[in-house]
């Protein structure tokens, strides 16, 4: 009877960590302002491809001509790959231009998951 006992409270402890991990993921839908887009042209400075979101760096200038370094938060290497991209889809000193919802702290970061609209050097990348 202690063993049957054992065995059921070893598997639900085991099943009640398993699930914790489905909870782990971030808000991306409270960090960024989903009901506005803004557009972002800058240079790129780094594109990092790794998991769990790839990341794009890119230096921006503002109206009074300041250049800030502005962070995309981009969708997992895994998901972009599916969609036509690659590790070599931005190199340091392309001119981009796209669609990010801001964050809603108002810092220099943005999110640009599904659909990303973007031009590199004035063109559309392949799809």
């Amino acid at each position: 009877m202690k063993s049957k006992v054992w065995s059921v409270m070893s598997l639900s402890l085991a099943l009640i960590v398993g699930a914790m991990s489905l909870f782990a993921h971030h808000g991306t839908g409270i960090s960024y302002d989903q009901d506005k887009a803004v557009e972002v042209k800058g240079t790129v400075t780094e594109f990092l491809w790794k998991n769990p979101h790839a990341s794009l760096y890119l230096d921006v200038k503002d109206d009074k001509g300041v250049v800030s370094n502005f962070a995309v938060e981009l969708n997992s290497p895994g998901v972009l790959t599916r969609q036509g991209w690659n590790k070599n889809q931005f190199k340091p000193g392309d001119a981009v231009v796209m669609k990010v919802h801001p964050s809603r702290v108002n810092g220099p970061v943005g999110e640009c998951l599904n659909p990303c609209e973007v031009t590199i050097n004035g063109k559309e990348p392949p799809k």
